[in-house]
This record gives C-alpha cells, sequence and structure tokens, in this order.
C-alpha cells in the first residue's frame, strides 16, 4: 500500500478519488470517435507480439508458432467505459500469455501490458455469481447490466449494476479469482477498493494522449506494411520461417534490454503485496533465511488485515537487508529505471494500492517497457509481465540502494 512521506502519492490517489463517482469528459464524447474496434485491436496485438519475438526479446523465447485468439475479452473501467481487449495468447493449446490493448484512443499507445504464463479465470463464473448476488441484495431491483470491469487494477472482477424500487443505483463488484465480494468503496491507503484506471490515465491529457497513440498506431501499420512486403500475414500464427523473414526488417529495430534474476512469488493474501515484493527482493540479495511473508508482515507491525505501507518497505530494506540508501521517489523516469536495473538494483514498482517488483526493462521502437514481477493473483505464483511506461498506472517507485 502506498503513504507517501511527501504528499504527492496521497495526493494523486486523492484527485483519483474525487473523480471517481463521475464519468471523465472524454466518455461523454462520442464513442465513434476515439473507440478503438476490435479488429484494430488484434491487429496491433499482432504486430507488438511479432515485434517482439523478431528480436529475440526476454520472456518471447518460446513464443514462435504462437497465435492469438482474435474474439478477446472484453475489459471495461468501474465507470462503465471500455478499457481493455484481452487477447489470449495459445501455443499447442496451450495458455502462454495475454495481451492488453486499450480500448479508446484517448488512453494513449495502445498496448498496456502483456503477461507471461497468466493465471487462467472463468469470467462467466464471475459474472453469474455477481448476478446471484445482487438478485439476493436487490430481489426487487432492475438488473441493468453486467460486465467484466478492471476495479482495481490489475485487479479483474464482474460487475453488476442495479436499481433499486427507488431508482437508486448499485454496483456489485465480485473478483474473478475468489468470487468474493470486492467493497463498492473508494480505495484508500489502508481498505481495499476500487478505482479508475482511465480516470487516472486522462490525467496526461486527453491531447498528450491521442498523440501516443498515434504514434503507436504508426508503428503498427509499418510493421503490417513490412510483413505484407514479405509475404507474411500477421494475423495467423508466427512461425519461424515467417519469424527469419521478418528479421532485420526497417520496422521491427533490434532491442535493448536487461533483466536481472529476481524471483518471483506470489502474495498468500489479499494483503500481502508488499511482503510478497519484500520476499522477491530479499531473495535476490541472498538474505538467509528466507524471510517468510508473514514474518515480514508482522515484523513491519502489520495486524488485523491492514495492508503495510511504502514506509514499511523502506524501512525493511534499510533495517533487514542493510539498504540504508533505499529511498522512495514520485518523479517517475525511464533514465532512472534503467540506471537501477544496469546498476543490478531491483526496485518496488508501486501502483494504487499494490505493489510489485521490477527486474528489468527494455527498449525497443523507441518505446520503454519495464518487467514487471506481480504477485497477483492471491494463491498463485505470481505473474510476470512486460508492461508500458507511458501513460502507466505507477504512482510511485522504492529504489533500494546501499
Amino acid at each position: 500500500m502506498i503513504k507517501n512521506k511527501i504528499g504527492i502519492g496521497s495526493l494523486i490517489l486523492a484527485i483519483m478519488l474525487i473523480g471517481m463517482a463521475l464519468i471523465p469528459a472524454v466518455s461523454a464524447q462520442k464513442e465513434d470517435n476515439y473507440s478503438v474496434t476490435a479488429e484494430e485491436a488484434f491487429k496491433h496485438a499482432n504486430a507488438h507480439m511479432i515485434s517482439f519475438i523478431t528480436t529475440d526479446s526476454p520472456g518471447f523465447e518460446n513464443w514462435t508458432g504462437a497465435s492469438i485468439d482474435p474474439n478477446p475479452q472484453e475489459l471495461y473501467d468501474i465507470n462503465g467505459q471500455k478499457l481493455f481487449y484481452q487477447f489470449s495468447v495459445y501455443k499447442e493449446k496451450k495458455l502462454i500469455g495475454t495481451i492488453d490493448i486499450f480500448a479508446n484512443k484517448t488512453l494513449g499507445n495502445l498496448l498496456n501490458d502483456i503477461a507471461f504464463d497468466p493465471y487462467p479465470y472463468n469470467a462467466t463464473e464471475a459474472m453469474d455469481k455477481s448476478i446471484e448476488i445482487t438478485k439476493e441484495n436487490y430481489p426487487d431491483g432492475e438488473i441493468t447490466s453486467t460486465k467484466m470491469v478492471v476495479y482495481s487494477y490489475p485487479k479483474i472482477g464482474a460487475m453488476t449494476i442495479v436499481k433499486d424500487k427507488s431508482g437508486v443505483e448499485h454496483r456489485i463488484f465480485v473478483d474473478v479469482y475468489t468470487l468474493d465480494v470486492v467493497p463498492d468503496k473508494p480505495a484508500t491507503e489502508s481498505e481495499l477498493g476500487v478505482w479508475s484506471m482511465s480516470k487516472m490515465i486522462l490525467e496526461n491529457g486527453v491531447e498528450e494522449n491521442l498523440k501516443e497513440w498515434e504514434k503507436s498506431d504508426q508503428l503498427t501499420n509499418s510493421i503490417e506494411q513490412a510483413a505484407t512486403d514479405k509475404e507474411v500475414n500477421i494475423s495467423v500464427a508466427v512461425t519461424e520461417e515467417n519469424i527469419n523473414k521478418l528479421s532485420g526488417t526497417v520496422a521491427i529495430t533490434d532491442s535493448t534490454s536487461k533483466i536481472l534474476g529476481v524471483p518471483l512469488r506470489g502474495q498468500e493474501t489479499d494483503y500481502y503485496c508488499i511482503p510478497a515484493s519484500c520476499q522477491m527482493i530479499a531473495i535476490y540479495y541472498d538474505k538467509i533465511p528466507t524471510p517468510s511473508q508473514t514474518y515480514i508482515y508482522e515484523y513491519e507491525g502489520g495486524r488485523n488485515q491492514i495492508p503495510l505501507f511504502d514506509e514499511d518497505a523502506e524501512d525493511y530494506c534499510e533495517d533487514e537487508l542493510g539498504k540504508s540508501g533505499t529511498v522512495i521517489y514520485t518523479h517517475l523516469t525511464n533514465v532512472d529505471a534503467i540506471d537501477e536495473i544496469d546498476n543490478n538494483r531491483p526496485f518496488f514498482s508501486m501502483i494504487t494500492q499494490h505493489s510489485r517488483v521490477c527486474k528489468g526493462y527494455i527498449i525497443q521502437n523507441s518505446y520503454t517497457y519495464l518487467y514487471i514481477n506481480d504477485p497477483l493473483p492471491v494463491g498463485s505464483n505470481g505473474t510476470p509481465k512486460l508492461e508500458r511506461t507511458y501513460g502507466s498506472s505507477e504512482v510511485e517507485r522504492i529504489y533500494v540502494r546501499e
């Protein structure tokens, strides 16, 4: 959890919470001006996948021969705006990844993240559970919609909207993995809740985001044209022969990357993201014996299922790992992230209500992406991801230094 000493993180969170009850102005505009179709998103997903495979990017070594299911899972923001098209990537009928492409041009560069070996979920089951709970709580209410939503990135669930007898609307959220009800209340420093991802991204400004979308679209079109020139169809499985044809094309530039050997660990409870992140960092620095997540939680004074804060993560690294130079940053730059990794220092990548570990980076086609060890979902082994930096959900980093 994030409790910023210098107040900037809290200010960001306050701005987000104020806007949660409001639909961003852009959503009131004509949807057809800025919405991205599933077909467009599919093209972007394929282009990005091809770009990473052909440059032998870390994490994609075994993706040759993979194909993307053209029928994505549509994920919405809690304000009702379509947020992502989540495409599943299969190889030999096995799910090996997901690619999240934004569904609206105002959200910037269309690629949000790529997850490797994701933990599968059942959207139908979650939506059925949400409807069931809604009917139990509002037996006389009128259900107006049920959608899959990103209710607290990267957490996904089902959201059912119901009108009670007096005409007042209520929202019922159910987590897609646990099927537990998520309270419909703003996220705070000490309590889990929901927050709008699109609201946060729009803080960058619609005009700047549209420029980023145009840049991303040009890149996709150039990759598609390069593939066409080589008689390669980017909408089908990426064979080794096609990869050889596309390697070295002008549209797909070589990449620069570095990944540190940070182990991946899943968080054991819904409020253990910081203990899980501390555990990953501790193992990387050869802490013996390996601390349990419960030990880290209790060592930092965790009680009553209240999440730890960023100050606790900083304190743990200073006291238990001897990293006295550990510092909290809210001014996030690619240069700093790259410098940390180049100096063999993984760091905490913090988003609202959640902590992850950044273990590497890649620079490709003028974009910088971070390799993230995400401890979610609860009860899994965690999820490795590749996440864009521009317009990302990061609000803070904790650099672990001597």
